[in-house]
């Protein structure tokens, strides 16, 4: 019960501090995603993607929050979800067209 009222206290007093974009990005660099969508959910909140990597034929699941601001009706079975490490943006390549988006914080784009 202690280690319970310990966290929320922290957890209580990290919610009343100013959120910070350049330390809250870097949970998102070291992330590389390349993977054909099989299968999509994509809401406000989050980015669910089934796949597989071309290269390798391995899966690839993607749970990630959407920071990108993706619309749900963009992303189709067969589009390529590519984000390198090291980088903000992500690109949904199509067919025939790249849409690129950048990281959102705070209600702008970030990069």
């Amino acid at each position: 019960m202690k280690n319970f009222v310990f966290v929320a206290l922290i957890l209580i007093m990290q919610s009343c501090k100013k959120k910070d974009c350049n330390d809250f990005k870097y949970a998102y660099y070291p992330n590389e995603y390349y993977s054909v969508v099989e299968q999509s959910t994509i809401d406000e909140v989050w980015i669910k993607v089934d796949g597989f990597v071309p290269v390798t034929n391995e899966n690839a699941d993607i749970m990630v929050h959407n920071n990108w601001m993706i619309p749900p009706s963009e992303v189709e079975t067969g589009d390529t979800i590519v984000k390198r490490k090291g980088e903000l943006a992500i690109s949904i390549h199509k067919k025939d067209t790249i849409i690129l988006h950048h990281w959102y914080c705070s209600g702008k784009p970030y990069q």
